[in-house]
């Protein structure tokens, strides 16, 4: 497993289109929380931390859709049988994909978020905002990480990187979109999902009742893990039990 797992970080590390796409969504948070603050975005009540956080919806776009795409690319590109044929073991494969895409998605939102929080200070007018909790900012790299890995689950579960991508898309922004139409089960769906996740760990923007998960922050964050390592689960059995 672990020369496996050195092996896929070797392949994102040499291959220009994985790296490049990596760098992009660790830029795409710093990029996004900049747009916010220096428009005005943030109000009286925000702190720096939850500025830094301000966009960070984009940022799951960005790596939700680079785990998608890259697991799913490999069956578009017919890679997948050499990685088989390295490591034929699909269970032991499967698993050093995922910690390959943990590893990079964990330390690209640690440096992603703190990068953030520095142009946020950076920008803001001094004594404008306070600090607040930058230890809050896990919060994003959790978020970024469950993301991530379900899109690298689901793309394996599609073989399409136009298909795995979409559903990414839906699994980030359609529970806020389409929260009307939830009815009592909103509360559950919209709290759990990955941006108010985030939004209730690191504060910052106002939640209505209806998008506060009822059982409190950490059990919405708990949720987020087991539906992501459910995805994955079912993403590795896929790829264990079917031919190609």
């Amino acid at each position: 497993m672990r020369r496996a797992w050195q092996g896929e970080l070797l392949k994102i590390a040499t291959v220009r289109g994985q790296w490049i796409s990596a760098v992009l969504a660790m830029l795409a948070l710093p990029l996004a929380s900049l747009l916010v603050t220096a428009t005005g975005g943030l109000g009286p009540r925000d702190t720096s931390t939850s500025g830094a956080a301000a966009g960070s919806v984009v940022a799951l776009l960005a790596f939700g859709a680079w785990g998608a795409t890259l697991a799913a690319g490999e069956y578009a590109r017919q890679t997948m049988v050499v990685s088989l044929s390295v490591v034929p073991r699909r269970a032991v494969l499967y698993g050093a994909k995922l910690a390959a895409f943990a590893t990079v998605s964990v330390g690209g939102a640690l440096l992603s978020a703190a990068t953030s929080l520095l142009v946020v200070r950076a920008v803001s007018a001094p004594g404008s905002h306070s600090l607040g909790n930058p230890a809050a900012l896990i919060g994003v790299v959790l978020a970024v990480a469950a993301v991530t890995l379900l899109g690298a689950a689901v793309g394996m579960l599609t073989r399409s990187p136009s298909a795995s991508t979409f559903i990414v898309l839906g699994v980030v922004l359609l529970p806020r979109a389409a929260a009307g139409l939830l009815g009592g089960m909103q509360p559950w769906v919209v709290g759990a999902s990955p941006g108010t996740v985030i939004t209730q760990i690191v504060g910052g923007a106002q939640l209505t009742p209806s998008q506060v998960f009822p059982a409190g922050t950490l059990a919405a964050a708990a949720t987020l893990v087991l539906v992501t390592a459910a995805v994955a689960t079912a993403g590795g059995v896929t790829l264990i039990r079917r031919d190609g």
